[in-house]
């Protein structure tokens, strides 16, 4: 991860500040507006509030939570029935992080992608490594016990998945490049994914002596102990949520707290509830392909900020583009060694997105993945630092036209 000023203050210079919203309506209705407010929103923060998004309507979400919901909420016996280490595909459920894990951050998870038969076993060394660990089954949990949890994602996926491809193509054609360029990279019919269920814990999963000094990681503008990040292998990310927690360096490069998505409890939240609406944002293989004129963007969960006694449910989708080839720049007939987002090219994108994996989820790693990861973690960690780099660069950059446009 990129240096930045430790000593930093995390106080918002402008406390009204919110990520801009851009209305899908408009991109009929009135497409001027509507691309505007695209290229608006991804150059100068990096995300954004889509509304009116197509599939994800307040009734749909708010059916998603439930379900969602249902699933957390069961016994951990029968969570464990989708437990994660049983296949090497990175599917399924993965058990909450300890309290004294040294992060900030209490979290259980369900991961999931396409349903696909594998296209080899997951040891053969003959194929590329991401051809033997993105694509497999899902792993679920006993249907009979959850009858409506599969059907709900396998809905939630085809419509995150078409909402993809709808904004991807409108956001390229905002760089003012042709639409077919993101075809090239994401095969509508041929995907590979990596999406979450995610379930965060408050403060309340903390011990009262260990909750101070949580919150004092937070206050730091920068602390390796709050899982702060940047999406590296997606073109875009998708998100909905039903509780504050998401936070966004943009603007003049502090954090801002993202809005939930939908209300499924009573209660005043301090960021505003926009039902019907997805948090998108830029992933480092935007902030490549466009050369840097979306740029990806830090983003954490804050446990501070979820309310008392309340726990938050996010479902997070990355949609990955091929991994053969090399990403070249929109516009560009050739790859240059190192483009603005800090992507060398000829680098093994497949090897760089099945490491980013093998690192989440320790516990399928060591059990299908150990040498692998062995042979690849330090170059992802090379790679990771480089995207990083140049995201902090970029926005320092973003940050200063933002400060001129105030005054």
């Amino acid at each position: 991860m990129g240096k930045i000023e430790k000593n930093k203050p995390a106080v918002l210079k402008d406390p009204n500040l919110q990520l801009p919203e851009v209305d899908w309506l408009e991109k009929e209705s009135n497409p001027d507006k509507f691309f505007k407010d695209l290229r608006y929103a991804l150059s100068e923060f990096g995300f954004m509030v889509l509304t009116n998004a197509p599939g994800l309507s307040d009734e749909f979400q708010q059916q998603a939570f439930k379900e969602v919901r249902g699933f957390f909420d069961s016994p951990v016996e029968l969570k464990k029935t989708s437990y994660i280490g049983k296949t090497p595909y990175f599917r399924g459920y993965s058990l909450p992080t300890p309290a004294d894990s040294g992060y900030g951050q209490v979290i259980e998870a369900f991961q999931y992608g396409f349903e696909q038969e594998p296209l080899c076993k997951h040891d053969d060394k003959s194929q590329p490594i991401h051809r033997r660990l993105f694509r497999g089954p899902n792993t679920w949990p006993d249907e009979e016990s959850l009858p409506g949890f599969r059907p709900l994602i396998d809905d939630l996926n085809q419509r995150y998945h078409r909402l993809t491809h709808l904004l991807g193509e409108a956001i390229v054609e905002s760089l003012g490049e042709d639409v077919e360029a993101f075809r090239e990279y994401f095969d509508f019919d041929d995907p590979d994914l990596a999406a979450s269920l995610n379930h965060n814990f408050g403060l309340d999963a903390y011990a009262e002596e260990d909750q101070d000094k949580v919150r004092k990681e937070y206050k730091k503008f920068s602390s390796d102990k709050v899982g702060a990040h940047i999406d590296g292998p997606p073109f875009i990310a998708l998100l909905i949520n039903d509780r504050p927690g998401l936070q966004v360096v943009a603007a003049e490069g502090e954090w801002i707290d993202a809005p939930v998505t939908c209300r499924t409890a009573p209660g005043d939240y301090h960021v505003p509830v926009i039902p019907g609406a997805v948090i998108v944002n830029t992933g480092g293989t935007l902030m490549h392909l466009s050369e840097g004129r979306y740029s990806a963007t830090l983003h954490r969960v804050n446990t501070t900020l979820i309310p008392k006694g309340e726990t938050r449910v996010s479902m997070p989708y990355f949609l990955i583009p091929k991994m053969e080839g090399d990403l070249i720049p929109f516009g560009k007939f050739e790859a240059g060694s190192v483009g603005v987002g800090g992507y060398e090219s000829g680098r093994d994108r497949g090897a760089n997105a099945s490491v980013n994996r093998m690192g989440t989820f320790p516990q399928v790693t060591r059990r299908w993945w150990a040498e692998e990861y062995s042979e690849l973690r330090q170059q992802q960690r090379d790679e990771v630092e480089a995207e990083t780099k140049a995201a902090y660069k970029l926005a320092k950059e973003r940050g200063q036209r933002f400060t001129q446009q105030k005054t």
